[in-house]
């Protein structure tokens, strides 16, 4: 009977699957294609490669597809994918300032070299349902009739060079002038670990008190809501962070390896990204007075979550008793992959752990009414080695 009973089970575990994938094809609605969904859910995708740490824009659209639309679902799925694969390599450091930047906004000034890019944005527009998008009327490009003046992309300088210049920022990149220091080694600078060689906490376990290059790589595989939840509670007063953002970038970012044979540097493909840097007035803790500051890159567009990295950076560097400022705590709630995998455990069967507890709370129930018989009055209550 046990074997039968396994095999219905087993029997019914494959129904169930196959009744999630038929609401995925219900009859009379067509079936999206991938390239649809990385091109018009491209955000969504994007937030899928940054929690799995995959940049396979084409995978994290198959991955939506088939958690229809689940995203922690759609992100374990590319992260299960990705550690089966074999690693070749390294890339080589490449420089934030490269990137070809498709969006550049610096709030904490309003004139910076290179000017102001807006970009495609909808941060100034009223939130209100376009009713017009459930019509199946052919799209019409809005920009169609644009006279757009060709020119050579601009090279960006980094807005937080000129508060370094100044000497204006604290922390692990902190310079009394002129800097040296490439953004990369400013960005990368922590307990001793060099920009060449950061912390893989994919294959190393990340102990505390972790190094800086650790707690960034952690941050930017965070589960985008968690990230934007524990950065907010800074901001409501739970930390002593609330950050002017030096600079919000989204653009294509080069990705180089070493040639096999010559050992120089060549480009091999490019990612967009999203970077972000943010400054804390930081008085209190220096002779002279300084900014703290906070740094923020995860995959694709999702400046949300980049923010929200800058603002959890700062506040574990500034340290204190708040969620926030604890790197343990935070790195241990933000994985999506595993409060995800944690919470939704316990759907599954506990049959033998509650009943235990079930007969010890019924145990202890017994005794205080035998208790409360042979005193011959009210039920006692129990103590606590019952």
């Amino acid at each position: 009977m046990g074997y039968v009973a396994v095999k219905a089970g087993e029997e019914v575990i494959r129904r169930a699957e196959e009744l999630f994938e038929k609401r995925r094809i219900e009859a009379g609605t067509a079936d999206v294609d991938p390239d649809q969904i990385g091109g018009q859910l491209g955000r969504l995708t994007a937030q899928v490669m940054g929690e799995a740490g995959l940049f396979a824009p084409r995978l994290a659209a198959l991955a939506v597809k088939q958690a229809q639309g689940d995203a922690a679902e759609a992100t374990f799925l590319l992260r299960a994918y990705r550690s089966t694969l074999e690693r070749w390599g390294s890339a080589v450091p490449v420089e934030p300032a490269e990137m070809f930047a498709t969006r550049r906004v610096s709030p904490a000034f309003k004139d910076v070299p290179g000017g102001q890019i807006l970009g495609a944005t909808k941060d100034y527009t009223q939130r209100l349902l376009d009713f017009d998008l459930a019509e199946d009327d052919e799209p019409v490009d809005p920009t169609a009739d644009w006279d757009v003046d060709e020119e050579e992309p601009r090279a960006l300088r980094n807005v937080m060079d000129l508060l370094r210049e100044e000497g204006l920022i604290g922390g692990p990149d902190a310079t009394d002038g002129e800097s040296n220091a490439t953004d990369g080694e400013r960005n990368a600078a922590d307990d001793g670990a060099s920009a060449a060689e950061p912390f893989d906490s994919t294959r190393e376990p990340v102990l505390f008190p972790a190094p800086r290059s650790a707690v960034l790589q952690e941050l930017a595989r965070g589960e985008t809501g968690a990230v934007t939840a524990l950065g907010y509670s800074a901001l409501r007063g739970y930390g002593r962070v609330h950050p002017t953002l030096a600079e919000v970038r989204t653009g294509e970012l080069p990705v180089r390896i070493e040639h096999p044979y010559t050992g120089d540097p060549v480009e091999v493909a490019s990612v967009e990204v999203t970077e972000c840097e943010g400054v804390v007035p930081a008085y209190e803790t220096r002779d002279e007075p300084r900014f703290a500051f906070g740094y923020g890159l995860v995959f694709g567009r999702n400046e949300r979550k980049a923010i929200g990295m800058t603002m959890l950076d700062a506040s574990i560097q500034l340290g204190g008793d708040e969620p926030a400022e604890d790197a343990e705590f935070v790195l241990d709630v933000i994985d999506g992959v595993d409060s995800f995998g944690f919470v939704e455990h316990l759907k599954l069967p506990h049959y033998v752990t509650f009943g235990s507890i079930l007969d010890r709370i019924r145990s202890i129930r017994e005794r205080k009414r035998e208790r409360g018989a042979d005193a011959g009055g009210a039920p006692a209550e129990a103590s606590a080695d019952d």
